[in-house]
């Protein structure tokens, strides 16, 4: 798989990771990486974990997260 975005730049560049929104193929110069605190059901209420996971987004669904 190709990355997504380096096709408008008309390069062929090898993808290492998929936008967890849109499911495109991402290089790692065109990954956008972002913690992401997960939460489970536990007892009476929600409990957070304590380490975060990591979201890739592509350069669009970055950009777009980021808009108002």
């Amino acid at each position: 798989m190709n990355c997504f975005d380096c096709q408008d730049l008309d390069v062929t560049t090898a993808a290492v990771a998929v936008c967890r929104s849109c499911g495109a193929g991402i290089c790692g110069r065109h990954a956008h990486p972002y913690a992401q605190v997960l939460h489970r059901a536990a007892g009476m209420g929600t409990a957070t974990r304590r380490r975060a996971a990591r979201r890739l987004l592509c350069e669009t669904c970055a950009a777009a997260e980021r808009s108002d």
